[in-house]
């Protein structure tokens, strides 16, 4: 048989469609296996996966969506910059209009980290809080818990310690659902220990702060070993058992696995130890290690400690211009923390977002009403 021009070229264009059409459908299944890798914690695979997927702009909408999520949820999880990676916050207010909660769950959680990395802290407590609320109608309690860890941290940071409380024992409550969660409960017993240590309450802050040094040892996680012993060590102090808070700091400092930002935090509350003992000659060789280290730290709340411990020091030996000098170092540094406490646009987002559920609840009971009307005037 003959092939003519025209037909020829529908022969190729059926070609084309079908080409087309095979490499649509492999495209499609490599976004779905990328998305269930980073589901069941494999990043790298995911990125591996979404790497092979050719031109996914042309994507239905809805697969587009899932590739952007899948991709920046990769992305954070092997630790890469995301912050500018604001295409998540269109595929999150996608899936919370379509209202598919398990794809709403991860676009809302990955949409969170972006606004956390560029410090939108609000933004990024509002979208943590509709993670959580996806997380526990889909039943995914890894999300829901990780949301509520960093919810907790966020108001930890902003110095609403008795909300932080809150979020990281909800954050273990659903850990305790999840398999192979230990490394997240050490994160969050630590979290907790912090903020029961900031609301002055040290037999809570000392008791998850060892429950953290025993996961650390089940789990063989020497880092976090070392940094519990050094937390036990600071609630200790605060409770002025000076001598058994040097014995965990000692212990601290003999791990290799402690760093130097923690042993620069030992230097400091040893300072303060001796300074609380008025034994100066432990504490001048403790205060010129803390002078020494002052150009390294960044962390405007250890500043702030050093400054303090410093101006003690001077004051109890008869140095008071350097006593007045640190003094002075110390309020500025706390009006400049004040300054840059941003408690009331964090309290907005949590009105913002209980006032959006109730308002979806609302809708939902209207509509529910609507109904049953209806079928009362069919009966």
């Amino acid at each position: 048989m003959k092939i003519t021009g025209t037909h020829q070229h529908l022969l190729y264009l059926l070609i084309g469609i079908t080409l087309l059409s095979c490499q649509n459908d492999k495209s499609l299944e490599l976004v779905r296996k990328a998305q269930n890798s980073l589901i069941m914690e494999q990043p790298a695979v995911a990125r591996y996966l979404l790497a092979s997927v050719s031109n996914p702009e042309n994507l239905d909408e809805y697969n587009h969506m899932l590739y952007i999520v899948t991709y920046v949820g990769a992305k954070y999880e092997t630790k890469e910059d995301i912050r500018n990676d604001t295409l998540i916050l269109e595929a999150q207010k996608y899936f919370n209009k379509k209202g598919d909660t398990g794809e709403s769950t991860l676009a809302n959680y990955y949409a969170a980290q972006v606004y956390d990395v560029n410090s939108n802290f609000p933004k990024a407590l509002e979208a943590y809080m509709h993670a959580v609320y996806n997380a526990k109608e889909s039943g995914n309690h890894l999300i829901a818990g990780k949301s509520l860890n960093n919810i907790g941290y966020i108001y930890f940071e902003q110095n609403l310690f008795d909300s932080a409380t809150v979020n990281f024992r909800r954050a273990l409550l659903h850990y305790d659902k999840t398999e192979n969660a230990d490394q997240r409960k050490l994160r969050t017993f630590t979290n907790l220990g912090r903020s029961y240590d900031c609301i002055k309450k040290p037999d809570s802050a000392y008791l998850y702060f060892n429950k953290a040094l025993d996961n650390a040892v089940k789990t063989k996680n020497e880092k976090y070993q070392s940094f519990s012993l050094q937390n036990l060590g600071v609630v200790c102090f605060d409770m002025e058992e000076y001598d058994k808070a040097i014995g965990y700091f000692q212990s601290a400092l003999a791990m290799d696995a402690t760093d130097n930002v923690q042993t620069r935090q030992i230097h400091l509350c040893a300072l303060r130890i001796y300074n609380k003992k008025q034994d100066l000659k432990s504490a001048e060789r403790y205060a010129e290690l803390v002078t020494a280290n002052l150009a390294e730290v960044t962390y405007i709340y250890t500043i702030k400690e050093m400054y303090a411990a410093l101006s003690e020091y001077y004051g109890q030996s008869g140095d008071y211009q350097q006593a007045l000098h640190y003094s002075d170092l110390e309020k500025a540094t706390k009006k400049q923390i004040e300054q840059e406490t941003n408690t009331s646009a964090l309290l907005d987002a949590d009105k913002n977002f209980y006032l959006t559920q109730k308002n979806k609840k609302i809708d939902q009971l209207q509509i529910y009403k609507h109904y049953i009307r209806y079928f009362e005037e069919l009966f």
